[in-house]
């Protein structure tokens, strides 16, 4: 069959999640698509790749290309002019909850006014307005957004690609970013048939997203039903395939001996771990709790000879600066340890974040998505959301993530232990300790309802997905 008669696939990798869900791990989808794309000479894939990114992840192109696997680098700008400014502000509050209230009420610094300055404040019942309004219209989320969006935003930087391959089929794996919505939109005005999934868990219902795929990929039941109640998705419109990435993490083919853990951070054998996962810099008190731990550690206030660890934010330079200077105190602290390492673009050091995660006794985390890889691996869950030694006003302080909707059935499983003062943390602390069965019931539950099929075949049923819409 000749190269113009096969059917193509665009297929977007536009974030860390992305290329963590579908490309990193052995036995992923991508492993999967090329086997099939050799097996099945009547197919190719394009893989779309932020200009920016090309070199990011050089194991997707070290095949080279052929006549059956492309990349392409694609620039698309950020920059809006004042119409599309107001455009992208009101289709985003289409949707307003309580994790928009909180993403929208944020401080860096106690020092600092919300993110934006405080005008975003008085922004609040405008967007309110929107989503209580035009938000509950089935005509303007469904038709006149996508048809605005069109006309409004009128760069077309995946015209080329697509005049060039003329796709059968787009799949964009990170619908919630602004490259995928411009993949989304050309596909819209090219007449091709769309496939998409969110990236990770907490995406859905944070901003409203202005085009709708033909076929939802939900890794869950709870993010199907975040789709149909955020996104307005019918339940006829949505595929629940699992997570791919829990596909190698529940496998634990990656597991080593925890003495060798042990040895790499260079604590005793006789070591119990606590994993403390940064909140970023919107946690300014986070230095002072872990502070306090390592103290009780020292002072025989908790039971066993405990060590921790702190993996730093991941987010990109600024973040990552920010997160050194906040917890530069600690650096000297014979008991605790750092791990600083960029994840989920290279095997060996997300291996290394998963043997951390699987041998911790404690894994102390506020509302991070991390939380569900945890529970994966059935750790002892750990939340503290309170200030340290502050009294913080509720949108400076760390309680206001408790309000993140996608969060709200971990809370209400149980299986998360939350300690809202340091007598409750060190309590929480040594009660798992004594017991690390302690809530395992709850966590058991928790994996099956939020983690989706842990069958191994997440990834495959991606792929069948894309076929059948082929």
């Amino acid at each position: 069959m000749s190269i113009e008669k096969q059917k193509t696939i665009f297929i977007s990798i536009s974030s860390v999640g992305a290329y963590r869900n579908l490309f990193l791990f052995p036995n992923c989808f991508f492993v999967q698509l090329k086997q099939f794309l050799r097996d099945n000479h009547g197919y190719r894939a394009v893989i779309l790749v932020p200009q920016r990114d090309y070199k990011k992840y050089p194991d997707l192109f070290k095949d080279g290309h052929n006549e059956l696997f492309f990349v392409e680098p694609i620039a698309v700008g950020l920059s809006k002019g004042i119409l599309q400014r107001c455009f992208y502000f009101f289709y985003s509050y289409l949707l307003y909850t309580q994790t928009t209230m909180v993403l929208a009420t944020m401080g860096t610094r106690p020092d600092e006014p919300p993110a934006g300055g405080r005008g975003k404040q008085m922004l609040m019942p405008i967007k309110w307005f929107i989503a209580h309004t035009f938000g509950k219209s089935d005509v303007i989320r469904l038709r006149l957004v996508p048809y605005l969006f069109l006309v409004i935003f009128r760069d077309r930087p995946f015209n080329r690609v697509f005049e060039s391959y003329k796709p059968d089929l787009v799949f964009a794996s990170h619908i919630f970013g602004w490259f995928d919505a411009n993949l989304l939109a050309e596909a819209r005005r090219m007449g091709v048939a769309t496939m998409g999934m969110p990236a990770g868990w907490d995406h859905l219902d944070k901003y409203y997203l202005p085009f709708h795929v033909d076929r939802l990929l939900a890794p869950s039941n709870s993010i199907a039903d975040a789709g149909i109640r955020f996104q307005h998705y019918h339940p006829d419109e949505i595929s629940v395939i699992g997570y791919p990435h829990f596909d190698f993490i529940a496998s634990r083919s990656w597991e080593k001996p925890r003495e060798e853990l042990l040895r790499y951070f260079h604590f005793p054998p006789d070591a119990k771990i606590v994993m403390y996962v940064s909140g970023s810099i919107y946690c300014p008190d986070e230095p002072e709790i872990i502070k306090e731990m390592a103290d009780w550690a020292e002072q025989g206030k908790l039971k066993g000879n405990v060590y921790f660890v702190i993996r730093l934010y991941p987010g990109g330079r600024n973040y990552k600066d920010a997160e050194e200077r906040k917890f530069e105190q600690l650096t000297s602290h014979l008991r605790i340890a750092f791990y600083r390492h960029e994840v989920w673009t290279d095997i060996e050091t997300t291996e290394r974040l998963l043997n951390l995660m699987a041998h911790a006794d404690v894994v102390i985390q506020v509302y991070t998505t991390v939380a569900l890889e945890v529970t994966v691996l059935g750790r002892p869950l750990l939340s503290t959301p309170f200030d340290g030694h502050h009294q913080r006003p509720m949108y400076r302080s760390i309680r206001r993530f408790e309000k993140f909707e996608h969060f709200q059935d971990v809370i209400k499983s149980g299986a998360l232990l939350r300690a809202y003062s340091f007598e409750e943390l060190r309590e929480c602390l040594n009660r798992y300790f004594e017991d690390p069965s302690y809530l395992s019931l709850e966590r058991e539950q928790l994996r099956k309802d939020q983690c989706g099929p842990l069958d191994g075949r997440a990834s495959e049923r991606v792929l069948k997905e894309i076929i059948h819409a082929l």
